[in-house]
């Protein structure tokens, strides 16, 4: 019998398996590496290991499901970092034949990646430093340093403050870690396309990603959903552009006096840290409050798996309204539930649907062209359901586990045998 391939994965969250056993609250992130560790640890040609960041004291070894997980103290000068001592006692006790990191931004993958000399897989989420010209969410930064609104002028010098000295120096780190891969694994032209830039030598991989259980099943239905309804996934970011939708928002009110915008997450409101007092959640409350429409806006709260696809079937609209993203997850799951949507057409969002086909695209940074198009799905019940369908579809197809799981095990086999060809 073959000896099984052993892989062990670099992740930047505590996923959800061993939570408990670490003394920690499970989140709703990462469900995706989750299901596709699992499903490859029920396979009799791998050895998985997953090595994850954690507020432990001590690095510690959790056997489950036959997957072995290494939980490594955070370093005390970085929380995003772990020492070179942690690393090599990962490294010795699994002893792994590929080393598969999820992420380029963390500083431990780089040590990773520095400490092993054997295969490297480096499996790109987003890619900042293609995120670069958009970080700031192309907000009007300049009109914001208005000293007759001083609390939005502090707004934009923190937010200008914290790209220059927090986000800008994370470029050339990102760098670094994307030039010491042997191979890239990706998922849309646009991850693709700055993959090359970097790094032209690695081998390109092409994987999408699982979803979680529950929006294989869920279904929107064109009768059920609250009318004239809008999900946004996320709103902690300036490039997330939640000042745009907010802006799409004023201008359909005038239309639908009874709209609603539910956003995931937090309220700005809510909590008393610095950021919520002066960074981008203080813009986006200021503009519901400059707007009027506290009435017509809702914070969730963090939802799991199964408020999210409660979310999405009660909507009458979704929309992805970020700046930049590469494949974003929250419009994947959009599309499984057939929730009517409209995206950006940004990074690698076309590489995930087709305009007028699967959903209504618009320039990231338009509110009219944004309402416009939420506008034509308040009006038009076949519309919805010519999109809905289409995008079920497409979506089954992207987000097919067998498939994805096979083209991972694919790319294994091609990395661990350099001589076979790698399509293009």
């Amino acid at each position: 019998m073959k000896t099984p391939t052993r892989v062990l994965w670099i992740v930047n969250i505590v996923l959800p398996a061993v939570a408990t056993e670490l003394g920690l609250d499970k989140t709703p992130f990462g469900g995706w590496l989750t299901l596709m560790t699992d499903r490859l640890a029920m396979r009799d040609d791998f050895r998985i290991g997953v090595a994850m960041r954690a507020p432990v004291k001590t690095l510690t070894r959790i056997e489950k499901n036959g997957i072995v997980y290494y939980a490594m103290p955070q370093s005390a000068s970085d929380s995003f970092d772990v020492d070179d001592a942690t690393v090599a006692g990962v490294l010795s006790d699994f002893a792994p034949d590929l080393l598969h990191a999820e992420g380029s931004e963390m500083a431990y993958t780089r040590r990773f990646f520095h400490a092993w000399s054997g295969p490297r897989l480096l499996s790109l989420q987003g890619v900042i430093n293609g995120n670069r010209d958009y970080n700031l969410g192309r907000l009007p930064l300049l009109s914001m340093l208005n000293p007759l609104r001083p609390k939005t002028a502090l707004t934009a010098v923190a937010l200008m403050a914290n790209h220059a000295l927090r986000f800008l120096p994370r470029l050339k780190a990102e760098r670094e870690t994307i030039q010491l891969a042997d191979h890239i694994m990706g998922r849309t032209t646009w991850d693709r396309a700055h993959a090359w830039a970097i790094n032209p030598r690695a081998t390109y991989h092409h994987c999408s990603r699982i979803l979680r259980d529950a929006f294989y099943d869920a279904a929107w239905d064109r009768s059920s959903h609250e009318p004239h309804s809008i999900f946004v996934g996320n709103a902690a970011q300036p490039r997330k552009g939640t000042h745009v939708m907010i802006e799409a928002v004023r201008l359909l009110r005038r239309a639908y006096p009874d709209i609603r915008l539910y956003m995931a997450g937090e309220s700005p409101q809510t909590g008393s840290s610095f950021k919520r007092q002066i960074g981008y959640p203080a813009y986006v409350c200021d503009l519901i409050d400059r707007y009027g429409l506290k009435d017509c806006v809702t914070f969730t709260g963090l939802l799991d798996e199964q408020g999210m696809v409660r979310r999405m079937e009660q909507s009458h609209v979704f929309v992805m309204s970020s700046i930049i993203e590469n494949s974003p997850n929250t419009l994947g799951e959009a599309m499984m539930v057939g929730t009517p949507s409209v995206s950006a057409f940004t990074g690698g969002v076309p590489s995930m649907a087709c305009d007028e086909v699967d959903v209504l695209m618009y320039r990231a940074d338009d509110p009219a062209m944004l309402a416009m198009q939420i506008k034509r799905l308040f009006d038009d019940p076949a519309l919805c359901g010519r999109l809905s369908a289409s995008a079920r579809e497409r979506a089954r197809q992207t987000h097919d586990p067998e498939a994805n799981v096979q083209a991972l095990v694919d790319a294994y086999g091609r990395i661990s045998v350099p001589d076979q060809e790698v399509s293009p």
